[in-house]
């Protein structure tokens, strides 16, 4: 009880004193649990999520949905009805309005890498396994751009392995939407379950050529990995009504290739900058928005059955 005062004054302190009270960060869930619920993924941080439920009763599968760089957004929030419709629990998790950001598209703040918010995603499936009406046993992780990223390093046996516990809860199938696939590392060619990205054609921000590569590897070393690409579809091709423009500011990591011992290996700020470039494309694509929700509503009701 005293660490989790100490982390919500830290809390209070990035919020400007809008964390939530103690008796409101959840360590269990209830059955009439929904909504937004506050959570601690990993002792050093108050975060959240938003909770909802589809119609009927029983255990039911779930999906846990990270955002991107700007935040949540109408990518995700899009998919919660189109998941809920089918029968899903969906779990939206917040990594930056708790920690008091806004978006980390131009700069890196501390806490909220990719690998960083790993422990976001394994925090919600945490505490969102404990609901009476989730099935903890058939729980998905699905995230778009820098989320796509976390799904991708979420589905590593590395990330279960690390953020996992005797007997807790693990994800059933992962679903990396445009993720960056920029790094090499041992611990990628590991899968914890099935993963299947999703990702834009015409893709600026991050490419679907290293993603393609890492798949073929992946399948190539007995993995259950695929990938779907759309064409003619830009990042962000889910994010309805956004008409495609650029973004001028945003880090763009197109350029970078890394090649590291571990994931765990220190990686030189100096080295991602040198590749680092600014500006990428978005928008909305229907044809792909809808094809991509036929295929993942399939792919769903396959792992999770």
């Amino acid at each position: 009880m005293r660490r989790l005062v100490a982390v919500l004054a830290a809390a209070m302190v990035g919020l400007g004193g809008c964390a939530p009270a103690v008796k409101d960060v959840k360590r269990a869930l209830s059955a009439e649990d929904a909504g937004t619920v506050w959570f601690t993924p990993d002792d050093k941080a108050v975060i959240s999520g938003v909770l909802r439920l589809p119609a009927g009763a029983g255990p039911r599968p779930a999906v846990v949905l990270m955002h991107g760089c700007g935040g949540v957004g109408n990518a995700e929030t899009g998919w919660e009805p189109v998941l809920r419709g089918a029968g899903y629990v969906t779990f939206l998790v917040d990594s930056l309005g708790p920690r008091g950001l806004t978006e980390i598209c131009t700069a890196a703040a501390p806490g909220t890498s990719i690998v960083d918010r790993v422990g976001d995603a394994y925090g919600a499936l945490a505490i969102v396994s404990t609901h009476p009406r989730v099935d903890r046993g058939r729980i998905a992780l699905m995230g778009f751009s820098h989320g796509g990223g976390v799904a991708l390093i979420g589905a590593l046996t590395w990330a279960r392995d690390r953020h996992v516990r005797a007997g807790g809860a693990t994800f059933r199938a992962f679903l990396p939407f445009y993720p960056v696939c920029a790094a090499r590392y041992p611990e990628l060619y590991r899968l914890a379950g099935p993963m299947r990205i999703h990702h834009g054609e015409a893709d600026d921000w991050t490419p679907v050529a290293p993603c393609k590569e890492i798949v073929a590897e992946q399948r190539a070393r007995g993995q259950d990995a695929d990938i779907t690409v759309y064409p003619g579809a830009l990042h962000s091709f889910d994010n309805i009504g956004r008409a495609p423009q650029r973004l001028p500011n945003v880090r763009n990591p197109s350029g970078c290739r890394l090649e590291l011992a571990s994931i765990e290996a220190p990686i030189p700020p100096a080295e991602i900058e040198k590749c680092m470039t600014r500006g990428a494309s978005i928008g909305w694509h229907p044809g792909a928005t809808e094809t991509a929700r036929k295929n993942v509503l399939a792919q769903l009701a396959d792992w999770l059955r």
